[in-house]
């Protein structure tokens, strides 16, 4: 009997956890706050920015004759295929470290695209360095040895705060590259 009353004992006690543990307190009811005014305002700005931005490039690249590919994460890039190799196809992927020769121009005129003198060179490793996003996305398209020109829109090169005196606010980026080499 005493058995029995212990068992009874500590199925209450299961019993009674199991109905506490059973309440919905945790849950309670999604209230949507009235919109925030400002907030809307800077999304919808940003998105026309972007948009006006992707406008520009376009009209540009229309009056250069070359052939840009727009890549999904909104670069444009134009790779001198005649310098690949056989021996060279390896890609660059995030943990690499790579060397460019490269110039940079802000993407305003024309006349840009067609100066293809590179006189800066740079290492940096693919993904985790302070290197503009889209200057590591376009690193990533090219072998060896390849010669491109990549055109940055700002959100993926400095954005709205630009870089010092020479690189205004939400400006379009031109790099000339070639890709020099790929450690593992």
């Amino acid at each position: 009997m005493m058995f029995l009353r212990i068992k009874i004992h500590n199925l209450a006690i299961i019993f009674l956890l199991f109905f506490i543990s059973c309440k919905h307190s945790y849950q309670q009811k999604i209230i949507v706050e009235k919109d925030d005014e400002v907030e809307n305002f800077f999304i919808h700005a940003n998105k026309k920015i972007i948009q006006n931005e992707e406008l520009k490039i376009d009209s540009l690249i229309a009056e250069t004759g070359v052939p840009f590919f727009r890549d999904s994460t909104g670069i444009r890039f134009f790779i001198d295929s005649y310098n690949r190799s056989v021996d060279s196809l390896m890609f660059a992927i995030d943990g690499d470290v790579v060397s460019i020769a490269y110039n940079c121009f802000v993407f305003d005129d024309i006349a840009n695209i067609y100066d293809s003198h590179l006189t800066d060179t740079i290492s940096f490793k693919i993904g985790y360095s302070k290197q503009m996003r889209g200057l590591n996305y376009g690193i990533k398209l090219l072998q060896i040895g390849d010669k491109s020109k990549i055109i940055i829109p700002s959100y993926l090169g400095f954005g709205m705060s630009g870089y010092g005196k020479s690189v205004p606010p939400y400006s379009t980026l031109l790099l000339n590259i070639k890709l020099l080499n790929i450690e593992k």
